[in-house]
């Protein structure tokens, strides 16, 4: 494929959250082949739309009138040393395997980072499956640091965080931290093939 013309935009209301649903799931199947676990992609476009449409917005990447794209930025509250008060979280992301490798991830981080600025948000955070190597890399390059290890029913998500106006942790700080949980939830549980998340030696 040449190199599209891409736009990225807020979702307009004639784009569908079924079609929304429909990219995700495409944009994943390479993921689910490898064994990588993604829950948001097995949601209904209405459960999307609940679970983005009141605290959120939905950017998406366009080729013309067709969806190529989806980021999600939702605004919560946190407590954690990374995220405390108002911040961002972005999920719901994917690019659809003909338009990988042009800049639209990329393209639709800083959409979404702006629209945070703009709404007064200096951070923002989001999680994904730890072996999902390309989206790691992605937000590292663009300026993600790893700060969190979070273990799921069957898998364990890597959270990563940007500030927006500047980081206020020295790295070595934010590293420790990182290591420190990744260590603590990798002691505490172990992911067992057909059972998910199992406690070792009976630790709480």
């Amino acid at each position: 494929m040449d190199n599209p013309i891409i736009s990225i935009v807020e979702k307009p209301d004639w784009v569908s959250w079924d079609e929304i649903h429909n990219v995700l799931w495409k944009a994943h199947a390479q993921n689910r082949e490898k064994g990588v676990i993604m829950s948001y992609p097995s949601l209904a476009g209405e459960e999307i739309k609940r679970r983005v449409e009141k605290n959120g917005k939905m950017f998406i990447a366009l080729d013309g009138q067709n969806v190529v794209g989806t980021l999600a930025l939702k605004i919560k509250k946190g407590n954690k040393w990374y995220n405390k008060g108002t911040y961002g979280y972005l999920c719901f992301g994917a690019v659809l395997p003909d338009y990988s490798g042009k800049g639209i991830y990329r393209s639709m981080y800083k959409v979404a980072e702006s629209t945070a600025l703009n709404m007064g948000i200096s951070v923002i955070t989001r999680d994904t499956n730890e072996h999902n190597a390309r989206m790691l890399k992605i937000s590292k390059q663009e300026g993600y640091h790893f700060v969190e290890c979070k273990a799921y029913k069957d898998h364990f998500n890597i959270v990563r965080a940007k500030w927006l106006d500047g980081c206020p942790y020295p790295s070595w700080y934010i590293k420790l931290k990182f290591h420190l949980s990744k260590f603590k939830q990798k002691t505490r549980y172990k992911m067992v093939p057909g059972k998910g998340r199992v406690k070792r030696f009976g630790i709480l």
